[in-house]
């Protein structure tokens, strides 16, 4: 499904990014390399979102001139305010692709309404084989020989 993309972008060629995070962000830093070394990537980063303060995920948006934000997990009482709040974020963005880069928090149906066929998740094991947060240390100690990232 291709991504549609906004008037000016279109115009452009290139899509508008928002990538989410929880950490370190070294999935973000990995997307700014390959975007940086190709001019025909067709993306830009516009927003970065942490669902935690003080995440050195933060300091990498900053450092890269990079609008960021955090709506941070803990100051809603369920998913659905949670992600309500996420989308809310987004919008003054006018955001072609939402990619979660790390972001350890599962999103509630409303982002997939809000952000349809839109939606990029990196998880660093097989799904459904190993979910959660330990996928790869899950993994390791299940003794498979190969594993990978979906």
């Amino acid at each position: 499904m291709p991504i549609r993309l906004g008037q000016s972008e279109r115009a452009m060629g290139v899509a508008r990014l928002a990538v989410l995070v929880s950490g370190s962000g070294t999935n973000l830093a990995a997307l700014l390399a390959a975007i940086d070394e190709d001019d025909a990537f067709g993306a830009e980063v516009v927003v970065v979102l942490s669902d935690r303060p003080d995440v050195r995920a933060l300091e990498r948006a900053q450092k890269a001139g990079i609008d960021s934000t955090v709506v941070d997990w803990t100051d809603f009482a369920t998913r659905d305010e949670f992600t309500e709040a996420v989308c809310e974020a987004l919008e003054p963005h006018h955001i072609d692709l939402v990619v979660l880069a790390g972001f350890m928090r599962i999103l509630a149906p409303v982002a997939i309404e809000r952000y349809p066929n839109r939606i990029v998740n990196t998880h660093p094991a097989l799904l459904p084989a190993f979910p959660g947060g330990r996928a790869l240390e899950d993994a390791l100690e299940h003794g498979v020989k190969v594993t990978g990232v979906t």
